[in-house]
């Protein structure tokens, strides 16, 4: 019996390093800085004794631009990793779900995920993309930006990349190479 080949990313991933929309740029800088601000001086050498939960309703959601699956995967497909139409998601060593239209770019836990509904992108995400090929990874996002006017918003690390601009896509994939 052949099993659909398949591809895990943790919840917790989702969506922490996203594609979106250009207009949401300001209100993105200003939820990196009131992220920042909470958070500076707010760890208790376990974790953090606060949580900030995102406001998505404020933002213009990447729907808007009316992505078609094909039109996106003529570009993603082009990073050089295999497509996998069977993602799964969920926490700890054993609880897994089905995501369902959802595809990925990726191997292990390197991808670039995009969920859809009705044949229209939903959302882009990436996991472990200090892992792609950053050359590649590079022309992939700048083509992104360049074919939709997007960002790209890594949580994580409270930055905000401006798509359409080459030479910010490349000091942002640098940033773990210089460690």
């Amino acid at each position: 019996m052949n099993l659909p080949k398949t591809i895990f990313y943790h919840e917790d991933d989702f969506r922490q390093v996203e594609i979106l929309p250009a207009e949401n740029r300001e209100r993105l800088e200003s939820e990196n800085k009131e992220i920042e601000d909470r958070f500076s001086g707010n760890a208790d050498g376990k974790g953090y004794s606060d949580v900030y939960i995102r406001n998505d309703y404020e933002k213009t959601p990447l729907a808007q631009r009316q992505i078609n699956p094909n039109d996106l995967e003529k570009i993603i497909g082009g990073i050089g990793l295999e497509r996998i139409a069977h993602v799964l998601t969920g926490y700890g060593q054993y609880h897994r779900v089905l995501h369902n239209d959802c595809v990925a770019f990726g191997k292990n836990y390197t991808a670039v995920y995009y969920d859809f509904k009705e044949h229209i992108v939903q959302n882009i995400w990436l996991t472990n993309q200090w892992d792609m090929n950053k050359d590649a990874l590079a022309v992939m996002l700048h083509a992104l930006g360049m074919q939709w006017n997007l960002l790209l918003q890594d949580w994580e690390l409270g930055v905000t990349i401006d798509l359409k601009d080459r030479n910010s896509i490349e000091q942002y994939l640098q940033t773990y190479s210089k460690e």
